[in-house]
């Protein structure tokens, strides 16, 4: 005869199962959308023993405030949670398996398609998300004073490599607001560096793979297993000085080799460098546009020059028009 009793879920285990319902509380979060947290714990059926022993130990991930049975939060919803089994099993099934295709990006840069994750990225981009940008004003940072206030990069000017091209692909990159563009350009202000930002009008609408980070609730991708890619940041991993190899760039280089090849015409993505030293302001993105370069007209640009402590970081402001 099987017996009745029936063995509690270990404490670790009701503590990660609870934090995957709930991101926030009353004490830490100003809504009017809250819910009980009895009521948001209600699918996992918790036993009267396995709530003494949780909420002994449930705290709030935000705040850390202690979580009681009459304790208010923010409630995960349907899609968050969805996307939070989809980022476990991603975990599960390619991490090492990404991790292990990036070191063979670096070895053999031309022979993504024939790693295993390769090839699941290249299926993956058959049904890949296209996003429209539509005509709109972005802004463009070059290092000079002089010459030319905008030039695409051609194949004669290609012989580096970037993060979203190949040495000699025609690329051009644009950032959204006038400071993220800066950022791009250079890490911080330098006196004895010029700098020119031309704000640039896109005249016709592109389709674009929109890799910026994800959000609760966000998909821009598409796919699970692209989003998951890009929340773990192998698309934008930040580069340093150290490697002029630039090894960092090998996955997103073949990300958008992929996207070429599929008909996107170019890629939105966050910045790799934002931080409270060199930008705390700069909260835009980015676009890497492809070949052919689509229509486009300058409709204004500054040419600034940083001297010794006229300036405050990157606040536009400041900078000596010259």
């Amino acid at each position: 005869m099987a017996s009745s009793f029936t063995r509690s879920r270990p404490t670790r285990w009701l503590i990660e199962a609870s934090l995957d319902r709930f991101y926030g509380c009353a004490a830490c979060w100003r809504s009017d959308a809250l819910d009980r947290i009895y009521d948001v714990l209600a699918p996992l059926r918790l036993r009267d023993r396995e709530m003494r022993r949780l909420y002994r130990a449930l705290t709030c991930p935000r705040c850390e405030s202690r979580v009681r049975p009459g304790t208010f939060v923010v409630a995960a919803s349907q899609e968050q949670i969805r996307q939070l089994i989809q980022s476990r099993k991603f975990d599960k099934l390619y991490r090492r398996e990404i991790e292990a295709f990036r070191s063979f990006l670096i070895q053999y840069p031309m022979l993504g398609a024939h790693h295993r994750f390769g090839e699941l990225l290249r299926r993956i981009m058959k049904r890949a998300k296209k996003t429209a940008i539509e005509p709109r004003s972005w802004y463009h940072a070059t290092t000079t004073l002089e010459g030319p206030i905008l030039r695409p990069r051609t194949r004669e000017h290609a012989e580096i490599a970037g993060r979203y091209h190949q040495t000699g692909q025609i690329t051009l990159y644009f950032g959204s607001d006038e400071k993220a563009a800066a950022v791009e350009k250079l890490r911080q202000p330098k006196p004895g560096i010029p700098l020119r930002i031309a704000e640039v009008a896109l005249l016709e609408p592109l389709p674009v793979l929109d890799l910026r980070m994800p959000l609760w609730g966000e998909d821009h991708a598409g796919h699970w297993v692209l989003r998951n890619v890009v929340a773990r940041r192998f698309v934008s991993e930040p580069t340093n000085d150290i490697d002029k190899g630039r090894p960092q760039y090998r996955v997103p280089q073949y990300v958008a080799d992929l996207a070429r090849k599929h008909g996107f015409r170019g890629i939105l993505y966050d910045s790799t460098r934002p931080s409270a030293y060199n930008n705390p302001e700069a909260v835009g993105y980015n676009l890497a546009v492809f070949e052919p370069i689509p229509a486009y007209a300058v409709r204004s640009a500054v040419a600034v020059e940083f001297a010794e402590g006229d300036y405050d970081g990157w606040c536009l402001d400041r900078w000596r028009l010259q």
